[in-house]
């Protein structure tokens, strides 16, 4: 069985949100291979900077010859990644998947920080 560093991010996931997480994986040891499941079940609003950010955390864990992979993506996280293209570059699993596959080894909570509505990616109807 495969162990995992699992992060569940907060309703908002910002620029700041987006640094911490950076921060937080930085400090960690990141063995050859790492596995780090990122949770968006709790995800509702997500800018273009917590995407940036997320790109930026694939690249420094696949430096390290590891994989980012996405769980459990709430509805108005998985529109946006979908609107960005991003959705194609992330493998998604689902919890049951989770809970088969991997053994939890680690789990961080990247907290929200205080983040202005202004920078954040809306959901706007299309018309048909």
């Amino acid at each position: 069985m495969q162990s995992a560093i699992m992060v569940k991010l907060p309703e908002t996931f910002g620029g700041k949100e987006a640094h911490k997480l950076g921060r937080e994986l930085n400090n960690r040891t990141l063995d050859h291979s790492s596995l780090v499941l990122v949770d968006l079940s709790r995800v509702r609003r997500i800018d273009l900077e917590g995407i940036e950010g997320l790109l930026n955390c694939v690249e420094m864990v696949a430096r390290n010859d590891g994989s980012l992979q996405l769980a459990e993506i709430s509805p108005e996280a998985a529109t946006i990644l979908e609107l960005t293209r991003m959705d194609r570059l992330f493998q998604k699993f689902s919890a049951s998947e989770m809970a088969a596959n991997f053994t939890t080894e680690e789990e961080l909570a990247i907290e929200s920080e205080s983040v202005t509505t202004d920078k954040i990616a809306q959901v706007q109807p299309v018309a048909a």
